[in-house]
């Protein structure tokens, strides 16, 4: 024969039931809470965010992503990655999407906006099993600008090598004339040295009289413009 509970055993199992319902609610409460938190996070991101299913369907895309690929987020849950990506083949991209775990990847690429020109693109993506269906989250960040600025700056750079390289400049130890004043060159041909700074350097000369040499090789013309 089954012993009845007494008064104060039910009162303390209706108050346990009462509060497991009360944790309950509290949880669910935070849930709700941290749903709506990351849905803010998601929808204000600065950077794009778009998470793909492992056969490369977009579960999800924020709205910051679809703006940097030119779609709307109607249209971007109608795509796959290889609508956009340039780079890798639509097999490799499964491979790739299979194989990122939560550990996470790290890597750039090229994708094409929906009116057809390149965007550069910065990838952190974690892979993840939700509600026992792998999803790889994947944060872009814009990059064309920095991508840009770089091959500009490397242009730049072997312009200037390019541009050195050309330059013709006098080094070591000529050897000139201590009377004409020529310069032998590596040949042992002596040549004027107007000609040969102009032939080993950038330099353009003219030609002038200085004060000494005008004395010397024009004293009457001196003599009469000084008496004028």
């Amino acid at each position: 024969m089954a012993v009845k509970p007494t008064y104060e055993e039910l009162e303390e199992t209706v108050q346990q039931l009462r509060n497991a319902e009360l944790d309950s609610r509290r949880m669910e409460e935070l849930l709700k809470d941290e749903l709506v938190r990351w849905r803010i996070l998601f929808e204000q991101a600065s950077d794009g965010i778009v998470i793909l299913d492992e056969n490369g369907k977009v579960y999800e895309a924020n709205k910051r992503y679809a703006e940097i690929l030119g779609y709307t987020p109607e249209e971007m849950r109608h795509l796959h990655v290889w609508d956009w990506d340039t780079v890798f083949t639509p097999e490799q991209l499964v491979v790739m999407i299979r194989e990122i775990d939560d550990a996470g990847a790290h890597f750039e690429t090229q994708q094409r906006r929906k009116d057809g020109s390149m965007v550069d693109i910065e990838l952190s993506n974690n892979g993840a099993v939700y509600r026992g269906e792998k999803l790889v989250f994947c944060v872009c960040r814009d990059i064309t600008d920095r991508k840009r600025a770089e091959r500009e700056r490397e242009k730049l750079i072997e312009d200037l090598r390019k541009a050195l390289a050309e330059i013709k400049t006098l080094k070591g130890i000529m050897p000139i004339c201590s009377y004409c004043k020529k310069i032998r060159d590596d040949t042992g041909y002596w040549n004027q040295l107007d000609q040969y700074i102009k032939e080993h350097s950038e330099a353009k000369l003219s030609h002038g009289v200085c004060p000494e040499c005008a004395k010397k090789y024009f004293s009457d013309y001196m003599e009469e413009t000084e008496a004028g």
